[in-house]
C-alpha cells in the first residue's frame, strides 16, 4: 500500500469491518495523511480490535454509528444486507441520521459501498437529502477480497451530480479501488442496478459454462484442450478462462482449491435475488432469470455448495462428489 493522497485530511468514519470492509478500511488508513482521523464500528468486537492493532495511528473505536456521524465528514459504510443499511442509518437512538442531526454544521459525505437492493438504497439517500444531513452516493463495489485488500477495487456510483463524484468521491474512492475503475454510473441508485445487472451475468455465464464443461467431460472431451479452444473463441469468458470449474483448467480458479473461499453461494443467491427482482421491477423480459434464481436457491441448500465459492455449482451440475 503507497502512502498519500490528494484527499482532504479530515475526520473519516468506516462502518463494517467484514470480509471485503476490513481490507477497504485498511488502504484507506495507509494512504490518508497522517492527520486524518479514522473511526471505525463493528459489531464483532474481535475483529474490530483485531483492525485496531493493525492500523494504530489515529485511529479510534466508535461504539454506534451515531458516535460516527458526529465525529465524520465522510462515512462509508460496507454492510450485509439492506436492512442492516436502513437500521445503521435510521435507527433513532444509534443511527447515523440521529447522529448528524446532534452536529448539523457538518458536511457530510456518506458512501455506501453494500450491495443491497435499489429502493432501499434510494430511500436511504432521500432520507439524508430530506435531514439535511449531507450528500449521500451508493457506491458498491466489485473486485473481490483481493481487491479489497489490495486497493484495486472497481467502484459503480451512483449520485445525482457527476461533480460531486469528481471533487469528492473520485478522490476517496481511488484509495480502495484503480482510478482507472472508478464509474459514474448515473443518478441515485444507478451505481447498485450496474452492480446488480454485472453480477446477474456472471451468474448466469457461471452456470452456461459448467453446462458446456460437463457436455464436454461427458462426451469424453479432454477439459483442457476443450477450455483452450472456447478460450480463444466467441463462448469464451473470464469464468471459462480464469474460474474453470473443472479442476486442473485454470491454476487460478476457486476449483483449485475445492471451491473455498471466494464469493460464496449465498452471497451469490442474495444478488442474483435482487437482480432478477429489479428486472421484475422494471418490466425487462426474461427468458432464464426465474430458472436461474431457483438453480441458485437449490444450490444454497445443497451440501454441495454450502459455504462453497459460488462455482460449486459445478458439483450440482456434473453430479461430481454427489
Amino acid at each position: 500500500m503507497s502512502a498519500t493522497t490528494s484527499a482532504p485530511a479530515q475526520a473519516y468514519g468506516f462502518i463494517g469491518l467484514g470480509v471485503m470492509g476490513y481490507g477497504m478500511a485498511m488502504n484507506l488508513r495507509a494512504k490518508l495523511p497522517k492527520t486524518a482521523s479514522i473511526y471505525v464500528c463493528e459489531l464483532n468486537m474481535a475483529r474490530r480490535d483485531q483492525w485496531v492493532a493493525e492500523n494504530k495511528h489515529n485511529t479510534h473505536v466508535a461504539e454506534t454509528p451515531f458516535e460516527i456521524a458526529k465525529k465524520s465528514d465522510v462515512i462509508i459504510t460496507m454492510l450485509p444486507k439492506g436492512q442492516h443499511v436502513r437500521r445503521v442509518f435510521t435507527d433513532p437512538t444509534t443511527g447515523l441520521l440521529a447522529g448528524a442531526a446532534a452536529d448539523p454544521l457538518r458536511k457530510r459525505l456518506f458512501i455506501d459501498c453494500s450491495t443491497i437492493d435499489v429502493a432501499t438504497s434510494r430511500e436511504m439517500g432521500a432520507a439524508v437529502n430530506a435531514a439535511g444531513a449531507g450528500d449521500f452516493a451508493d457506491a458498491p463495489v466489485s473486485g473481490g477480497v483481493g481487491g479489497a485488500d489490495a486497493g484495486t477495487l472497481t467502484f459503480m456510483v451512483g449520485t445525482a451530480e457527476a461533480s460531486l463524484f469528481e471533487t469528492r468521491l473520485r478522490p476517496i474512492l481511488s484509495l480502495m479501488g484503480k482510478p482507472e475503475a472508478l464509474f459514474h454510473c448515473g443518478g441515485p441508485g444507478a451505481g447498485l442496478g450496474t452492480k446488480l445487472i454485472n453480477n446477474y451475468m456472471s451468474a448466469l455465464n457461471m452456470i452456461g459454462v459448467c453446462e458446456g464443461m460437463d457436455m464436454g467431460r461427458r462426451l469424453g472431451l479432454d477439459p483442457v484442450t476443450l477450455a483452450a479452444v472456447v478460450n480463444t473463441s466467441t463462448g469464451m469468458s473470464r469464468n471459462s478462462r480464469e474460474q474453470n470449474p473443472v479442476k486442473g483448467v485454470s491454476a487460478t480458479a476457486s476449483a483449485a482449491s475445492d471451491f473455498e473461499g471466494g464469493f460464496s453461494t449465498e452471497l451469490c443467491f442474495g444478488v442474483v435475488d435482487m437482480a432478477v427482482e429489479l428486472g421484475m421491477s422494471v418490466g425487462t423480459r426474461s427468458v432464464l432469470a426465474e430458472t436461474m434464481r431457483q438453480f441458485y436457491a437449490e444450490a444454497v441448500e445443497s451440501e454441495l455448495c454450502k459455504g462453497k465459492d459460488f462455482r460449486s455449482i459445478w458439483r450440482l451440475i456434473s453430479e461430481e462428489g454427489a
